[in-house]
């Protein structure tokens, strides 16, 4: 497939641009402008297979400051509208992460069972991409699969001094990586760097504005899209929101507590982890048997089991206290992962963490042996996202004793997650790169109504974010679905779908503060 032709020049010794012999090398052409990438056109091409689907790609800029320094490419692919004469333009979307694939979003539209995209695509030429780090965009590299197993295999709940050194140099290993595999790119994944691809992208498409879906961390790249582009924002439907002003979750421990921590009320996901166990015990087949308050204590006893003693998986894999929290935390993002839990905890008892490590797979993008990128951009993108008068300002030791103060507070009100997830995601701290966007509100003022979606049960995106959101932007919708679990479209709310497909397709909003209850 043909685009114009812009650069790649190296970037810390690694080229970016086209390939030849399996070496990338510097693509041919003159220095560009910004506006000789805003005005590409997109030329599209069969891709193959799948047969339904256009591909083309586009040229970015690695640093809108210097866009004449280097580019990278963003592969497109597009499936057109199927009800041509109705066609209203396109819509592109971003399933979240960050670290998930825009690209493969779409083409799951193409999926024998229905993923609520199809519907849109009646109206709309559907276009997905990769954000830069991305998947097919570039994708940051940090440890390699082997050394990535070893990673997740570290004891993030530490007890001592050398422990806490050990966790410390796990973290130094992967943020080592990612710079020295990624180059100086890792200092520009950032979602403002992003945000200024999609508008180029919008351009090359040929459309005055940008109609856009996006889902979790895809909410906060819709949100500064509006916020830098107000008169370019067509229809937005933001969907799991991610609130642009929070800093990551410290458990709220006090520098210098007085005393342990006080006892408190469970940390939201200990309580859902109950309540899966609740929903389970009140089946005949529970394979955890029939007494919740029981098989919780169970679960407790096999974390410090498996930490202590790592049980094996058919893969050769050691299951140790993180990998299987992780497989314990990724069954609490969506209900139909809880049988899946069930089985995998039952197998668990009996010596077998299989089934652990493939939820735990599933949570950081490993599929028969191979990571993708998602977990390295996730981190390379929630790194840059903070205040950089703050980094690396404290000496490691002091790092290390205000973890171990967090952690102990975090125990208390998480018995089963709180000291790990202390310890195991930190990352930000050991980061190589200087954070490049401070977290703050945004207005949006002068955009058209964005319509906002948010299940009244989500952990993971918590309503209270959403509200906060809705109040902040100049011009929000918010519809809440009284549901659990994270995405509230094409997720068991006809309520929700009926809103979301009345505004993309006709501009009809609902009424603010809606609840779907259905």
């Amino acid at each position: 497939m043909a685009v114009v032709a812009v650069v790649g020049l190296a970037i810390s010794g690694c080229s970016i641009g086209s390939k030849v012999n399996g070496r990338a090398e510097p693509s041919p052409g003159p220095l560009p402008t910004l506006r000789d990438y805003e005005a590409q056109r997109v030329e599209w091409a069969p891709c193959g297979w799948p047969r339904e689907a256009d591909c083309g790609e586009i040229r970015v800029p690695v640093d809108y400051v210097h866009p004449e320094a280097a580019a990278i490419t963003m592969p497109l692919v597009r499936l057109r509208a199927t009800d041509p004469g109705q066609r209203i333009g396109v819509l592109t979307v971003n399933p979240g992460g960050p670290g998930e694939s825009g690209y493969e979003h779409v083409l799951s539209a193409l999926a024998p069972e229905d993923t609520g995209l199809r519907k849109f695509r009646i109206r709309y030429d559907l276009v997905g991409f990769d954000p830069r780090g991305v998947g097919r965009t570039a994708p940051v590299r940090c440890l390699s699969d082997r050394a990535m197993d070893e990673y997740l295999a570290t004891d993030f709940t530490p007890v001592d001094e050398a422990g806490r050194r050990l966790v410390a140099d796990a973290h130094r290993r992967y943020a080592t990586a990612c710079l020295r595999n990624t180059g100086s790119l890792l200092g520009f994944v950032g979602t403002e760097s992003v945000v200024r691809d999609m508008d180029v992208m919008r351009s090359a498409l040929g459309e005055a504005k940008l109609n856009f879906f996006g889902f979790s961390y895809g909410t906060r790249i819709g949100q500064l899209y509006a916020e830098q582009f107000p008169d370019r924002v067509g229809r937005m439907v933001l969907d799991s929101i991610d609130d642009p002003s929070l800093t990551p979750d410290r458990w709220d421990a006090p520098d210098t507590p007085d005393g342990p921590p006080p006892p408190g009320e469970l940390a939201p996901r200990d309580r859902l982890v109950r309540t899966m166990l609740d929903a389970c015990a009140k089946r005949t087949d529970c394979p955890v048997g029939n007494d919740p308050e029981a098989a919780m204590q169970r679960l407790r006893d096999l974390i410090a089991r498996v930490d202590a003693a790592p049980i094996p998986a058919s893969d050769g894999r050691r299951v140790g206290s993180n990998l299987a929290l992780l497989g314990i935390f990724q069954a609490t993002y969506d209900e139909r992962y809880w049988p899946r839990f069930e089985s995998a905890f039952a197998d668990a008892l009996r010596g077998d963490g299989t089934g652990l490590a493939e939820l735990a797979d599933r949570y950081v993008g490993r599929e028969r042996g191979r990571y993708s990128s998602s977990d390295p951009a996730f981190w390379s993108v929630e790194c840059l996202s903070d205040d950089p008068s703050g980094w690396r300002s404290k000496p490691e030791d002091v790092i290390l004793g205000e973890l171990a103060r967090e952690a102990e507070w975090a125990a208390a009100r998480s018995p089963l997650f709180g000291a790990n997830r202390v310890f195991s995601t930190p990352l930000c701290l050991f980061w190589p790169v200087r954070p490049t966007q401070e977290s703050e509100g945004v207005d949006a003022a002068g955009a058209p109504p964005i319509l906002l979606l948010n299940n009244s049960g989500d952990l993971a995106t918590p309503v209270e974010d959403a509200e906060n959101v809705a109040a902040t932007l100049a011009d929000a919708v918010l519809v809440i679905s009284e549901h659990d679990g994270h995405i509230a479209f094409d997720n068991g709310s006809a309520c929700v779908d009926a809103a979301v497909v009345a505004y993309l397709y006709d501009g009809v909003l609902p009424a603010d503060g809606t609840r779907c209850t259905d």
